[in-house]
C-alpha cells in the first residue's frame, strides 16, 4: 500500500503528540482518523490483492504432466521446474518455454497456438530438433524438455517492467497538502517567535521559572504544529477511497458496456486511474483486432488483367454444390471464375490457385470428412479456404510432401524447400517438383516485395497497379502471388548452398536471407489477392465522436500505408476533404525551426482566412523508418508531437510492436496532456504499459493486453461510454 503525503504527516504529527510537554490535545484526536483513512484504503488494496491472488492462483493450480521415474505423474504448474520433461496435449496451454524432443504427428510435427504471446489467435509451426523447436509459456498446442520458466519466461520477459502510475489529482492532493504543510510550519514558527519575545519581555513565574526564552519559544513551535493539525485534509482521502471503489463497480455493472456473444462486462482493474479518464489528451490504438475483427474474408483477385469479384454487401451466392470438400462460408462472388476454373479454359487461372493451395504452412484437419484448416496467420488460413471453395483443395502434408486436390484429382507435390515468411522479408516461397516432374517456385508476400522481383518489363504492369491501387481504396489487404520455372542445375546448386548455411556458425538468418533471394528472382506474377478485414461495430461512429470530443486519436499497425490510409478514412480517423502530410513533405517541416502545418497547404487563400479551421483538417502520416529517425533525433519527437496537435489525427504506418511503445513514449515526453493505449495481444501490452491509462481488449485474442490493462472492455465502442460518460 502507498504511504501518501498527507497520512504521513499525520504520522509524525501523531508521535509528537505522545510528547507530554508538548501535546496540547489527546493522542487518540489523531490516531483514530489515521487508522480509519489507513484501514480503508487497506480493505481496498486487500481486495484487489486477494482478486489477482485467486487469478495467479488460477494459473499456477493448471495441472500438467512430468515424466518422473514411475511414469508420467499430473502435477500443478507452479511446480514445473528447469530440466522437466513434460507430456502437452493437444489444446493445452504451455506452462513454461518449452524444447520440443518429439510428437505424435509424423516428423515431430506440432502447431502452437500464440493468442498470449503475440495477440495471433492461429497456429505456428513447430518441428522436433530444428531451428524453430522452441514453444514458449502461454502458446497451446506431446513430450517437452523445461527451458525457461517464471521470469525468465519469454512471455514476462516481453511484458516490459511494472511502471507505478499516480494521477494527476493524486499528485495535485500531495501539492496541496505540502502547501498546507509549509503554511502550517510558517504560522507555528510565527508563532513560536512571538511567544519565545513575549516571554523575553514579560516573563511568566508561574509557568516554566527555569526555562529559557528559545526553550519556551521551541515547545511552543510543536504546540502550534498540534493545534493546526486538523487543517490537514484526512476527509478528503476518505472520501477518494470511497468514490473509487464505487466507481470501479458502476463501470463494471454499465449494462451498455457488456459483450453478449462471449460473456464480457466491462473491468475497471485498479481503482486508482478512474479520474483520468476525462483529462485523456491523446489516444492511442492499434489496428488489427482492435478497430478491426480479425476475421478476414477473401473477396477479390487480380489474375492475367482481369479483376474478379464483387464488394457489393449483397452477395449473390456461388453455386459450389460440384464441390464435395466445401465447407461454406466463402464471401466470393463472381461466377466468370468458377466457370473457367471448372472449364479449365485459362492456365493462369489455375496455375494460381495452385499457389495459392501450395504456399503456406497450413494444418489440415479433417472433421466429419471435410478438411479445415489451422494458419499461421489469418492470411493464409482465408487464401487456402478461398482455393478449397472453388476447387484446389489443400487435403494434406508431410515433411515431404504436399497433397492437393484439383477440381476432384489429387496431385502429390514434393515439398523440396519452404522458404518461410518473416517480418523482415514479408514474403515466403515453397519450392516443389510437380507430378510431371517440373520443378517450380511459388511466392507470396506484400506487393513492394514481390513486383521488385519480377522479370525485368513484365507484362500487365499498369493494370496490376491499377488493381492494387482499387483494392487499397476498398481498405483490402492484398498479396502478390508469384511463380519461377527452376532447371534441375540450379536447384542442384542452391540446395547444396542451403545446406551449407544449415551448419554455419556465424549469423545464420542473414545467411539464409541471402541464399533465399538468390532462389526468389526473375519471378513471373500470377495475380493479386485481395483480403477483407471489417471494421468492428460502432468504431467509426466511436472515432468521430471522440475526435469532436477534443481527443487527438492516432492509429498504429503494420499495413501498408495505401490501406492504412484507406482504412483511416473508412474509420473515421480522417475526413474526406483531409490534408495528408507525409513522406518528404513531413520531412521538410520536420527540418524547419518551427514547423507549423500551414506552410504545407496547397490551398494558401483558404489558410489565411481560416488557419484554425483548416489545421483541422489535416493528418500525419508516417512509416516506421520514419519514426525511428525520430526516436535517434529528439528533437524531431518534439517536433513531430508539436506538429500532431495542429492535425486532426495521426496515422502510424509499417510499425513493430517495440515501436509502438516509443511512440507513447514520445508523446508523454513531449506533451502534457494524459494519453490512452488501447490493444488487444501481447504485442501491445508495451505500449499499454507505457501510456498513462492502458486499455486491453478481450474477445477472441489472448489475455495478455487484459492482465496488464487499468481497464478491460470488449469493444472499441465501449471505449465512447468509458470516457465521455464513466470519465466526466
Amino acid at each position: 500500500m502507498e504511504i501518501q503525503g498527507g497520512n504521513l504527516a499525520v504520522m509524525c504529527i501523531f508521535h509528537l503528540q505522545c510528547v507530554p510537554i508538548i501535546a496540547t490535545i489527546p493522542w487518540y484526536s489523531t490516531m483514530l482518523p489515521l487508522l480509519f483513512v489507513l484501514l480503508v484504503r487497506g480493505c481496498k488494496d486487500l481486495a484487489t490483492d486477494l482478486g489477482r491472488r485467486r487469478s495467479d492462483g488460477q494459473i499456477n493450480r493448471r495441472p500438467c504432466d512430468i515424466l518422473t521415474p514411475e511414469g508420467f505423474k499430473t502435477v500443478k504448474w507452479k511446480d514445473v521446474r528447469v530440466g522437466d520433461i513434460l507430456q502437452v496435449h493437444k489444446d493445452q496451454v504451455i506452462p513454461a518455454d518449452l524444447l520440443l524432443l518429439c510428437s505424435t504427428e509424423p516428423h515431430s510435427l506440432c502447431y502452437v497456438e500464440t493468442a498470449d504471446i503475440d495477440g495471433e489467435t492461429n497456429l505456428k509451426f513447430r518441428q522436433a530438433l530444428s531451428a524453430t523447436h522452441t514453444e514458449l509459456n502461454g502458446d497451446s498446442v506431446k513430450q517437452n524438455l523445461a527451458a525457461f520458466d517464471c521470469s525468465d519466461s519469454k512471455i514476462l520477459q516481453n511484458c516490459g517492467k511494472l511502471k507505478l502510475k499516480n494521477t494527476q489529482v493524486e499528485m495535485l492532493l500531495n501539492k496541496t497538502v505540502l502547501v498546507i504543510l509549509l503554511f502550517m510550519i510558517t504560522t507555528a514558527l510565527l508563532l513560536a517567535v512571538g511567544a519565545g519575545l513575549f516571554e523575553y519581555r514579560v516573563p511568566l513565574s508561574n509557568w516554566q521559572r527555569d526555562s529559557s526564552p528559545p526553550y519556551l519559544g521551541f515547545i511552543t513551535f510543536w504546540g502550534y504544529i498540534i493545534l493546526l493539525s486538523p487543517s490537514m485534509p484526512m476527509s478528503l482521502y476518505i472520501t477518494f477511497e470511497v468514490i473509487h471503489m464505487v466507481h470501479c463497480l458502476l463501470i463494471g455493472w454499465d449494462i451498455e458496456m457488456y459483450w453478449e456473444d462471449n460473456n464480457s462486462p466491462a473491468q475497471a482493474r485498479t481503482t486508482t486511474l478512474n479520474e483520468e479518464l476525462g483529462q485523456v489528451g491523446h489516444l492511442l490504438s492499434d489496428k488489427t483486432g482492435t478497430l478491426t475483427q480479425n476475421r478476414l474474408l477473401f473477396r477479390q483477385c487480380f489474375i492475367a488483367g482481369h479483376i474478379y469479384g464483387d464488394m457489393s454487401k449483397e452477395l449473390k451466392p456461388l453455386d459450389l454444390s460440384w464441390n464435395r470438400f466445401s465447407c461454406g462460408g466463402l464471401k466470393f462472388s463472381d461466377q466468370r471464375l468458377v466457370d473457367k476454373l471448372r472449364e479449365r479454359s485459362s492456365p493462369e487461372c489455375q496455375e494460381f490457385f495452385t499457389a495459392l493451395a501450395l504456399c503456406h504452412t497450413v494444418m489440415s484437419e479433417w472433421r466429419d470428412g471435410l478438411p479445415h484448416y489451422q494458419a499461421a496467420s489469418p492470411d493464409e488460413e482465408a487464401l487456402v479456404c478461398a482455393a478449397r471453395e472453388l476447387g484446389w483443395v489443400f487435403l494434406s502434408r508431410t515433411r515431404e510432401t504436399l497433397t492437393i486436390s484439383e477440381m476432384g484429382l489429387t496431385r502429390n507435390y514434393q515439398l523440396l524447400a519452404l522458404l518461410d515468411f518473416t517480418s523482415k522479408r514479408r514474403r515466403m516461397s515453397v519450392l516443389v517438383r510437380d507430378p510431371g516432374g517440373q520443378l517450380k517456385l511459388y511466392c507470396k508476400g506484400a506487393d513492394i516485395v514481390v513486383l521488385e522481383r519480377l522479370q525485368r518489363d513484365w507484362p500487365l504492369q499498369e493494370s496490376t497497379e491499377r488493381a492494387l491501387e482499387l483494392f487499397a481504396q476498398g481498405c483490402l489487404r492484398t498479396l502478390c502471388v508469384a511463380v519461377r520455372s527452376v532447371p534441375e542445375a540450379l536447384w542442384t546448386e542452391w540446395s547444396r548452398t542451403l545446406s551449407q548455411a544449415g551448419t554455419s556458425t556465424g549469423n545464420q538468418e542473414t545467411v539464409l536471407e541471402e541464399i533465399y533471394d538468390q532462389m526468389e528472382k526473375d519471378l513471373t506474377l500470377l495475380g493479386v489477392t485481395a483480403i477483407e478485414d471489417r471494421l468492428q461495430e460502432g468504431v467509426p461512429e466511436t472515432i468521430a465522436t471522440l475526435r469532436r470530443a477534443g481527443l487527438k486519436v492516432w492509429v498504429l499497425t503494420g499495413d501498408k500505408t495505401e490501406t492504412a490510409v484507406n482504412v483511416g478514412y473508412a474509420c473515421k480517423l480522417m475526413d474526406p476533404d483531409t490534408i495528408l502530410i507525409q513522406g518528404e513533405e513531413l520531412r521538410q517541416l520536420l527540418e524547419s525551426p518551427s514547423p507549423d502545418v500551414h506552410v504545407m497547404s496547397k490551398e494558401p487563400e483558404v489558410w489565411i482566412t481560416d488557419r484554425r479551421a483548416v489545421k483541422s483538417k489535416a493528418a500525419l502520416v508516417v512509416s516506421g523508418p520514419e519514426l525511428a529517425e525520430m526516436t535517434k533525433a529528439p528533437e524531431w519527437g518534439a517536433k513531430f508531437v508539436a506538429l500532431s496537435d495542429q492535425c486532426q489525427s495521426v496515422l502510424c504506418c509499417r510499425v513493430t510492436p517495440a515501436q509502438k511503445a516509443e511512440v507513447v513514449e514520445m508523446v508523454r515526453k513531449h506533451s502534457t496532456s494524459i494519453t490512452m493505449a488501447i490493444g488487444d495481444g501481447a504485442n501491445d501490452v508495451n505500449m499499454i504499459k507505457t501510456a498513462h491509462i492502458g486499455v486491453g481488449l478481450c474477445g477472441v485474442e489472448g489475455s495478455q493486453a487484459v492482465q496488464n490493462a487499468a481497464f478491460a472492455l470488449a469493444q472499441f465502442s465501449f471505449l465512447r461510454r468509458l470516457l465521455l460518460v464513466h470519465g466526466h
